[in-house]
């Protein structure tokens, strides 16, 4: 990675503006705007035999703190429900797709900002498929005492090492929908925000941060 114009400090710390944000969305909701954002997330990792060992042979320390950064480009503010319709009506399937609703959350921007409603946590939310044009691109933050970016073979660790979360629905493949049709929702904290826009901005602001 060469020398990034964003400090390491800024992108562990770095918080976008509320209500900046909420308007944008609110935009890209009622817009269809290719829109996009980049967030810091906690990676999960799988814990084979000697794992602490392995860890500490790598980086020096049993478990460091990893922090993962994801820029997102060209998502769409997918209706969870009627994109599932609309797919099964494409393919001739009866357009009577449920969704098992959404327990403890509401939105505050459909289809992109919801908030748990017994605290009040905000999400951004990321629906898409496999063929669509959304795009996730991703690196990683060594936190230890000199916080780093990950190359190399620490890089290499920590891919190998990463726990993959299976994507399928089998709700929507019990309705016919073909794996690479079946949309699929991630979650990010809005406290972990580091940038939210329409994707030219986001692809300018993820180059600064690569440097």
């Amino acid at each position: 990675m060469k020398k990034s114009n964003f400090s390491i400090s800024e992108l562990l710390s770095v918080v976008v503006n509320f209500f900046d944000t909420i308007e944008a969305c609110k935009e890209f909701a009622s817009c269809k705007f290719g829109y996009g954002f980049i967030a810091r997330s906690t990676p999960k990792f799988v814990a084979p035999k000697a794992t602490s060992r392995e860890w500490f042979n790598e980086f020096g320390s049993e478990m460091p703190s990893v922090i993962k950064v994801t820029k997102v480009t060209n998502a769409r503010a997918y209706d969870y429900a009627k994109a599932i319709n609309r797919q099964l009506g494409k393919q001739g399937s009866e357009t009577n797709f449920e969704s098992d609703g959404m327990s403890g959350y509401e939105w505050v921007v459909p289809n992109i900002i919801k908030k748990t409603i017994k605290s009040g946590d905000l999400q951004m939310c990321v629906t898409f498929k496999q063929n669509d044009k959304t795009k996730f691109e991703t690196f990683y933050i060594v936190a230890s005492e000199t916080p780093h970016f990950a190359e190399g073979s620490e890089l290499d660790f920590i891919k190998s090492h990463l726990y993959v979360a299976p994507n399928k629905s089998v709700k929507q493949s019990e309705s016919g929908i073909a794996d690479e049709d079946i949309l699929m929702v991630r979650n990010y904290k809005f406290s972990n925000m580091i940038a939210v826009g329409q994707t030219p901005q986001i692809e300018e602001i993820w180059e600064n941060i690569l440097g």
